[in-house]
């Protein structure tokens, strides 16, 4: 006789044994449906009392500081409000890897200075 394969049985039992799970999670789901009891209404009424919370504001120092600045703005004029915002910008070209580093030492860039800024990041 030929013996069996003991992966194929493997996959079998793996089968067979997920099968009896499945069955087993199907029948316990079904009867704990079945035993399910209507609760009162009142009585769900009356535990489940529903609750409102209410917020007031609160008057830290922080906030009445922070109106106060802005009152001194407000009073001001509000500023320079038409100015518009510069970018910043990089006005040094970007170094290339195989450039000579910009330190002075004569190497390449990632050779150089390009290695030690990555094991500071």
């Amino acid at each position: 006789m030929a013996s069996l394969d003991p992966k194929v049985e493997y996959k079998r039992e793996g089968m067979r044994m997920f099968e009896d799970l499945w069955k087993t999670i199907q029948d316990r789901s079904c009867e704990l449906i079945f035993r399910m009891e209507q609760l009162d209404e009142s009585f769900v009424r009356n535990t489940f009392v529903e609750t409102s919370a209410r917020h007031d504001a609160i008057q830290s120092p922080a906030s009445e500081i922070a109106q106060q600045q802005q009152q001194a703005i407000d009073a001001s004029g509000g500023g320079p409000a038409d100015e518009l915002v510069e970018p910043i910008r990089n006005v040094q070209p970007k170094v290339g890897r195989n450039d000579p580093c910009p330190c002075g030492s004569g190497k390449k860039y990632k050779q150089c200075c390009l290695k030690s800024q990555r094991d500071i990041a």
